[in-house]
């Protein structure tokens, strides 16, 4: 199951604003006016992969960093 903590809330409505603005052609601040607080499971998922992916990311260039 999907942690939902408040981070997780926020970064899946940010998410899920972005997709709609994009398909409706309206600004990402005027479609997250309009974006429930309590999206659909596929949003929350959404959000933890982007969130592991960024760490993920960040962990590498941490290392090759601490190499040189």
């Amino acid at each position: 199951m999907i942690d939902k903590h408040q981070v997780d809330k926020e970064l899946a409505r940010r998410l899920c604003a972005a997709y709609v603005s994009h398909h409706l052609g309206v600004t990402v601040a005027t479609q997250y006016k309009n974006t429930p607080e309590d999206v659909g499971d596929l949003w929350y998922f959404l959000a933890a992969l982007a969130q592991k992916l960024a760490m993920e990311s960040q962990n590498i260039r941490l290392k090759s960093w601490r190499r040189n």
